[in-house]
């Protein structure tokens, strides 16, 4: 690429000089050839003519060495005979004689004296370009090397800081080549850490559910007990399965799903009741604080599953004979939805992660279900422009907070 570019620059300066010769000898406003000849000649003759009276012959072919080069149709020489075509005589009787040249000679000379200028114009012009062919493509091949790095699997590869130096654009794309590397180490990171996890996730049920099978071969009359202990486990295993491919579904470039305006008070209202029913046998009261309606533009399915999501999590960490409250509240273009439970709380360390896929919590009583629930709703909130916060509830408990944009009647 450089050896292109350098060809592609000098090509460019080495035409530009040939067509500023051209035009200068084409547009040129000079007198008729034998008229500037002649007064030439006899510029020449009286400069000549004056030092050879002062100096000598000697002196003045040396003066039209030096100036030579200025007149290109004329020539001087040195006349032993001092003929008829002698124009100058010194003191001490040598002769000079001053001659317009021959139409090809004075071509010639012509010819050396554009040459001479546009060859030092394509030495210049070459040196300019390789200079510049070089500063142009040594952060390009920064960021190919950097490239072949990161696909060799080097994804800490970073090519900022070696550009800084460059110019204002490969300044922002070194910044954009840093923003990818940077989320595809993070979303091969998570890729690995989800693999661990999940293999961990699944390797659970299937040994319950391997030991339940010797069971039954040791002794069948444990029949019913194993096969609650079976379903359980192949529940657990079909919800886990289901939530990967939701988050899957999330986490993939995909289209973005159809948006609609929406009562979001019409999605609450059966989760609130299904929390209701299950919290129930604990004593756990769900209950709603906020407008009777909601105008909202997105996808039904996806807010239904992350508000699901949400509040089914706060019900199964909250204690018996507790409360969990959920309220809304609309300002500007802003829908806020809290839901918050009254159970032990999030240790600060671990919100900023309990949002990733199958998240360990410090607090053991925390843990459970397969660890996407807040996950899968954290990716449909975002795929809405929202975002979701972890804060403490006051006195106790954990707050989960909901943004949405309310763009009302932007629809896809």
């Amino acid at each position: 690429m450089a050896r292109r570019l350098f060809i592609v620059i000098w090509g460019a300066l080495a035409l530009t000089l040939l067509l500023f010769g051209m035009l200068i000898g084409v547009f040129e406003l000079a007198p008729p050839d034998d008229v500037r000849l002649a007064i030439e000649r006899d510029a020449v003759v009286r400069q000549l003519t004056e030092i050879a009276r002062r100096e000598g012959a000697g002196a003045a072919l040396e003066h039209w060495a030096a100036i030579a080069s200025a007149y290109p149709g004329l020539g001087v020489w040195q006349d032993a005979d001092c003929g008829a075509q002698t124009t100058i005589v010194d003191s001490d009787g040598h002769c000079l004689s001053v001659q317009t040249l021959p139409e090809s000679n004075r071509l010639l000379l012509g010819l050396l004296l554009i040459l001479r200028p546009l060859l030092l114009g394509f030495l210049v012009s070459a040196g300019a370009a390789l200079l510049l062919s070089r500063h142009l493509t040594a952060p390009i091949h920064k960021v190919g090397q950097a490239l072949q790095r990161l696909a060799s699997g080097d994804l800490e590869t970073r090519v900022g800081d070696t550009l800084k130096s460059s110019g204002p654009e490969m300044i922002r794309l070194g910044a954009a080549f840093d923003h990818a590397a940077e989320r595809l180490q993070k979303l091969s990171d998570g890729q690995r850490r989800l693999f661990n996890d999940l293999s961990h996730e699944i390797r659970s049920p299937l040994a319950r559910l391997r030991a339940a099978v010797g069971l039954l071969e040791v002794n069948p009359d444990r029949l019913a007990e194993m096969l609650r202990q079976i379903e359980t486990d192949i529940v657990r295993l079909d919800d886990l399965v289901s939530d990967i491919l939701t988050l899957a579904r999330f986490d993939s470039a995909a289209t973005r799903p159809a948006f609609a305006l929406l009562d979001l008070i019409d999605i609450l209202e059966p989760i609130l009741s299904d929390a209701n029913f299950e919290g129930q046998p604990a004593g756990v009261e769900v209950s709603y604080d906020g407008p009777g309606q909601l105008d909202v533009t997105g996808n039904a399915e996806l807010l239904h599953r992350a508000l699901e999501n949400v509040i089914r999590n706060a019900l199964a960490h909250s204690p018996d004979r507790s409360k969990v409250l959920v309220s809304a509240r609309a300002e500007g273009t802003i829908l806020t939805i809290d839901v918050a439970d009254q159970g032990i709380g999030v240790a600060d360390a671990d919100k900023a992660h309990m949002l990733d896929p199958f998240v360990k919590l410090t607090n053991p009583a925390r843990q459970g279900g397969t660890g996407l629930g807040l996950a899968i709703a954290d990716r449909a909130i975002a795929l809405h422009g929202g975002n979701i916060r972890l804060l403490d509830n006051v006195p106790r408990g954990l707050l989960v907070r909901i943004t949405l944009p309310n763009r009302v009647g932007e629809t896809t």
